[in-house]
């Protein structure tokens, strides 16, 4: 959909306000580890939530904190109580976070925005980044293939997908966000090395489908396949699911995702064997060319993917009839983000926002 990443939003807890560290357990689903909001300490919470474990204490922050104004004060700089980098309030700005990051041997560096297609793959291959904006802090954090959006303000994380990472990060740092990677030893994760309490992070942070996790070789999936590159793959065009289609975004200019072109290139996976020869030819759906048409890309309970035409008066009925067919049982859809069910089946796709939409289907 046009806003995916709504990082603003996400930034403030708005989603999901109220989250509350005094009370509220520090484990997100399948136990990632996501610490709550103790007021103020938002600086400690990201820095513990991407290297997912209580690594930190107050107590060191504010030793750092404190020894920095003690070296400013020395070197003639005065600043009134609560400007310093120590605050009694708890929050802490981003020469704390990279010294006490710096004391156990992590670099925390700034992102400067550039090429999306360049910096998706770059991006790739970090372990997590932590945001800052109007005085609050939060992180993204990589677990093998999959990105969380770890925030101390909601009740649980947020999971998305890699390739929308690059333009997930140029965004924020196009509006304004402080953005910054982390690198070093990273301690071990116990998602890590157990797959099914993975797959229920990803499920209960909003995600859908099998779970991708690579610890040698090509990878498996969830479901036991392999997760190998298949052979001459084919690709069509959708819609940006950042810009809707339209290329620029309000605020922002020319959308980061697709660099302008309005459309982006997605594998046309072909329907899974089993599902095919369970339901023959997929439902012939009339798509008529003198109406307004959208691709919604679909998303089957196995991973594989297809792009599906449709007029923008088809209905979700229509829809879940073609996704029925295809995989030869009743079926589920969800669309937006977080997923959610699409129940009413005579709602036009127009109406359910599904314009160039990612849908995920699921056995009923």
């Amino acid at each position: 959909m046009a806003h995916i990443f709504d990082v603003g939003k996400y930034s403030k807890g708005m989603e999901n306000a109220g989250a509350d560290g005094r009370k509220d357990p520090p484990e997100g689903p399948g136990g990632i580890y996501h610490e709550k909001q103790v007021p103020n300490l938002c600086g400690l919470h990201a820095v513990n939530n991407i290297l997912q474990g209580r690594v930190f204490t107050r107590d060191e922050f504010d030793r750092v904190a404190q020894q920095l104004d003690q070296q400013e004060r020395s070197m003639g700089m005065t600043f009134a109580p609560g400007e310093g980098n120590y605050r009694g309030d708890g929050f802490y700005n981003v020469t704390v976070l990279q010294r006490t990051l710096q004391a156990r041997g992590f670099q925390m560096d700034p992102v400067v925005s550039g090429d999306w297609k360049k910096d998706a793959e770059k991006h790739a291959h970090e372990m997590g980044f932590i945001f800052n904006k109007d005085q609050h802090w939060f992180c993204y954090r990589r677990i093998h293939d999959e990105w969380f959006l770890i925030n101390s303000t909601q009740y649980r994380p947020v999971h998305f997908l890699s390739r929308e990472l690059g333009s997930a990060v140029n965004f924020a740092v196009s509006d304004g966000f402080g953005v910054f990677t982390v690198r070093g030893n990273f301690p071990p994760c116990a998602l890590e090395g157990n797959q099914a309490k993975l797959e229920e992070a990803v499920k209960g942070s909003g995600g859908s489908g099998p779970v991708i996790i690579k610890f040698a070789g090509s990878g498996h999936t969830l479901g036991g396949g392999s997760s190998a590159p298949k052979a001459a793959p084919t690709y069509v065009e959708i819609p940006c699911d950042m810009c809707a289609g339209q290329g620029k975004i309000e605020g922002i200019g020319t959308c980061p995702a697709c660099n302008g072109a309005k459309c982006t290139k997605e594998e046309r996976a072909p329907v899974p064997v089993a599902a095919a020869a369970a339901s023959g030819a997929p439902k012939e759906l009339v798509v008529d060319d003198s109406k307004p048409k959208t691709r919604v890309q679909l998303q089957f309970p196995d991973g594989s993917k297809k792009a599906e035409e449709f007029n923008l008066d088809h209905t979700v009925g229509d829809l879940r009839g073609v996704c029925s067919k295809m995989v030869g049982q009743a079926v589920k859809v969800k669309g937006g983000f977080p997923p959610k069910d699409l129940e009413d089946d005579t709602q036009t796709l127009e109406a359910a926002g599904l314009k160039g939409a990612r849908v995920t289907v699921a056995l009923a």
